[in-house]
């Protein structure tokens, strides 16, 4: 009688298991590198006042090598971005821990519209957040999609905030994503023209008088 074959699938199996556990580990040490050279960007960039770091005084403030930056990002460009994201996961969840201290729909609201005002009149945060506006207007162009990604955190919070005083009846009806983004929106611009010099108040009182202005609009 022919002998049968021998059993290989658990040998399979195992290959496979070690193979997964091999990837997994090189995803986390690849996920960890890439969030040392975010870090690092963003030591250099506060210290400068903007980007005129190079890739190789990035790599030297991780501790990491140049080989091991490209595998992570494509350039300095897709690092920025990376930076971005980062900052704007952090700013979301700082603005969401303000708001919800908050009551009323109303104040709600007011502590989303005039949250991103406080933190950029925190001492010593202006020169980095104004570095960050110049590159997000430049990055806005060669990378759209990554930048809208990268605001959503901002954007889902609106919306939800938003969508809570409807429900409440403290704003007026319709479409609770285009009025969250339109309201975002208006806040950036104006956030943009204060920190490009392009006004000369107070980020105080362009919040309130903004405040006033976006309360009259979403008035039911």
């Amino acid at each position: 009688m022919a002998s049968q074959p021998r059993e290989t699938a658990p040998a399979t199996t195992r290959i496979d298991g070690s193979l997964g556990r091999t990837l997994d580990g090189a995803r986390v040490h690849r996920a960890d590198v890439a969030e040392r050279l975010v870090e690092a960007a963003r030591r250099l960039m506060w210290e400068a006042g903007g980007p005129s770091f190079t890739v190789t005084q990035v790599v030297a403030g991780a501790g990491t090598s140049l080989k091991s930056f490209y595998r992570c990002f494509a350039g300095k460009d897709e690092l920025l971005v990376a930076l971005f994201a980062d900052d704007a996961r952090r700013g979301a969840a700082a603005l969401a821990v303000d708001v919800d201290e908050a009551g009323s729909p109303d104040e709600r609201l007011r502590r989303a519209v005039q949250g991103l005002f406080r933190f950029v009149s925190l001492d010593g945060r202006l020169p980095y957040a104004a570095a960050l506006v110049r590159e997000h207007l430049r990055l806005a162009e060669s990378h759209p999609e990554q930048l809208r990604a990268v605001l959503h955190p901002f954007v889902a919070l609106f919306e939800r905030e938003v969508a809570g005083a409807q429900e409440r009846g403290a704003v007026r009806s319709g479409d609770t994503a285009r009025l969250a983004r339109t309201l975002f929106h208006v806040v950036v611009s104006h956030l943009h023209a204060l920190i490009c010099h392009q006004i000369d108040d107070s980020p105080t009182d362009v919040a309130e008088d903004l405040w006033r202005f976006c309360a009259a609009a979403l008035r039911p």
